[in-house]
């Protein structure tokens, strides 16, 4: 007889995984598969760049730091180096 576990991750820069398999689970032999998602490579690098810009929030104050804050936070922070 076989069973299943499945559980969802994500893959580091590094492609090595690292598993901790419920004690329920016996010792033995087991199959493991991986299954993900294949960018799509039909699109270019400008409609990647479009995409990214138009998930972009229209509003300063959706994306968090106002401008002038980053900015202020900028000029303090060179100022430190000195």
């Amino acid at each position: 007889m076989q069973a299943y576990y499945e559980i969802e991750t994500e893959i580091p820069l590094n492609h090595q995984l690292h598993l901790k398999l419920p004690d329920n689970i016996p010792a033995g032999h087991a199959k493991i598969a991986v299954i993900y998602d294949v960018p799509d490579k039909s699109t270019t690098k400008a409609e990647q760049m479009a995409a990214f810009l138009k998930a972009l929030p229209d509003e300063p104050e959706e994306a968090g730091l106002s401008r002038e804050a980053i900015d202020d936070y900028l000029r303090h922070e060179r100022q430190s180096w000195d």
